[in-house]
């Protein structure tokens, strides 16, 4: 597990749709005044270079992000993805040039509200020194972040249920070790039964191997053991003979109110920009 790096990948197409999906959750949890728990169960590095030997070696961000942000001036946009390449404008230091790409860290310490906490944790021994020095670097002194060197899988527990009993969960392993599949299910199972009303993201890749195409059955066999709403949302951008993956999708459970409305203006026109050949597919399922 220790030789996946998520600089690799860092701005791909997958990234753009879990990156875009979880920026909504947390605008529209944000309506309630009430304080949010920020948990990020494999936080990576925070902060990605885009021209460093890992995104230039893949070159999946041409694909993602540097796509997108050359239409960063389109009327096509939607408010919530222009509002996620204003984030990631605002970290460049040329605004005409994309070099810094922000991964889900840094995403939640720029949502979060000073009544907010942000629990992140990563076990990559490399990943989570860069980790810990990006956030401290943009830490305000009164921010509630705590990081740790550790499994997010099984140290997600200490964190539930939170006293504000409102929380928003990220789980996004790599998927490289096929094990993850269980271990989320596993950890999800745990997780909802010590916070039922908390709401999880889940990232996976659509991929054609068993455990893959088996995976949203089982998030929806476990959503509906437990009668919890949830959402799929699904974004394919090439087909299944190109290289690298060419489809990945987001479960959320308990979507907060109006994600299925965002999402379905937001996903056409990242299919329209992003699509290879038009081979550009994305669908929508929720169950209430």
């Amino acid at each position: 597990m220790f030789s996946y790096r998520h600089g690799f990948h860092a701005g791909n197409h997958a990234d753009v749709l879990k990156h875009l999906t979880l920026l909504t959750c947390l605008e529209l949890l944000h309506k309630k005044e009430t304080p949010l728990m920020l948990i990020d169960t494999h936080a990576g590095a925070g902060i990605y270079n885009l021209q460093d030997r890992f995104a230039t070696t893949s070159q999946e961000s041409e694909e993602g992000i540097l796509k997108l942000f050359q239409m960063r001036s389109s009327a096509l946009l939607t408010n919530s993805i222009r509002h996620y390449l204003q984030i990631i404008e605002g970290l460049q230091t040329q605004s005409n040039q994309l070099e810094i790409y922000p991964g889900s860290p840094y995403l939640f310490w720029q949502s979060m509200r000073s009544l907010d906490k942000l629990r992140l944790m990563e076990l990559h021994p490399t990943d989570f020194p860069v980790l810990k020095s990006n956030i401290e670097s943009i830490q305000r002194k009164r921010q509630d972040i705590k990081i740790d060197l550790t499994n997010g899988f099984t140290h997600l527990k200490a964190y539930l249920p939170p006293l504000s009993r409102r929380a928003l969960v990220l789980i996004d392993p790599s998927y490289e070790d096929k094990a993850d599949y269980h271990h989320v299910i596993q950890t999800l199972q745990e997780s909802i039964k010590r916070f039922s009303t908390g709401v999880y993201v889940i990232w996976y890749p659509v991929l054609s191997r068993l455990d893959a195409t088996e995976f949203p059955e089982r998030l929806k066999k476990l959503c509906n053991e437990c009668q919890l709403p949830w959402l799929k949302a699904e974004l394919r951008i090439k087909g299944h003979q190109e290289l690298g993956l060419s489809a990945s999708g987001v479960w959320v459970i308990n979507p907060p109110w109006k994600l299925k409305e965002s999402l379905e203006l937001d996903l056409p026109v990242l299919q329209s920009i992003l699509e290879i050949a038009g081979m550009g597919q994305h669908s929508i399922t929720n169950q209430e």
